[in-house]
């Protein structure tokens, strides 16, 4: 009987470890952020995107308020490498270039050591990668989801474009080219040249075009988008 008692009591040591020792190696937590620099609209209420050549900046966050962030090492590992650059003391902030590709992942974590060299936090990893940015046509008229408006005669109506996620400061750095139909549109505010009115005229029968736009990175060709809209005139 004493003998079933030591084996069980030791099962229960057993057991206990099992759930203590996890939590244990997994120290502190540890809260990775990112943002970039690719360019939204002022009224987009999400998180900018990262697209080709966009610059990262990951701010590591220990889920501790007693500890100093400036008094602890942290080592950061990009897509399994360390950089060692990057780490060192009080250095919680990690910056990289996203670089050119579109089917690239890039994955980061950091481990975090108070100055006694022992390990108080580990990361999730993040992953992250880049995309092509977009483009939006919007008028004065619609929502900006639709693919086709219909408009009647004698008016105008004035398109504009909303990029996202282009590496741009604003929207006078990037090249627009509109077309109407199958011939290229001319624009009648040269200042603002993300924007497009369409003057319609008096009607006889309806009429069916394809509005389309193209935007270019001035400063980074590959950079584009190009979106459409189907546009019914009617008397």
């Amino acid at each position: 009987m004493e003998q079933i008692k030591k084996t069980i009591f030791l099962t229960l040591i057993f057991l206990g470890l099992l759930f203590i020792l996890p939590v244990q190696s997994q120290g502190l937590g540890v809260t990775l952020t990112w943002t970039t620099d690719t360019y939204t609209p002022l009224e987009y209420p999400g998180k900018a995107l990262p697209s080709r050549s966009s610059n990262i900046e990951v701010v590591a966050q220990l889920d501790s308020l007693g500890l100093n962030p400036q008094n602890l090492v942290y080592n950061w590992f990009l897509n399994d490498h360390i950089r060692k650059a990057n780490s060192g003391l009080g250095k919680n902030v990690f910056k990289f270039n996203i670089g050119e590709s579109l089917s690239k992942t890039h994955t980061l974590m950091v481990k975090i050591y108070n100055q006694e060299e022992s390990l108080i936090g580990l990361s999730a990893e993040l992953v992250l990668k880049a995309r092509e940015p977009e483009i939006i046509l919007k008028t004065n008229s619609f929502t900006e989801s639709s693919k086709q408006y219909q408009f009647s005669g004698e008016q105008e109506i004035s398109f504009t474009v909303r990029p996202y996620f282009f590496n741009i400061k604003s929207v006078d750095e990037l090249n627009y080219q509109w077309n109407f139909g199958e011939q290229a549109a001319s624009q009648i505010d040269n200042k603002n040249i993300n924007n497009f009115v369409l003057i319609i005229g008096k009607l006889t029968k309806s009429i069916n075009r394809e509005l389309s736009v193209w935007v270019e990175n001035k400063n980074n060709p590959i950079q584009r988008a190009q979106t459409y809209a189907k546009i019914i005139l009617t008397p």
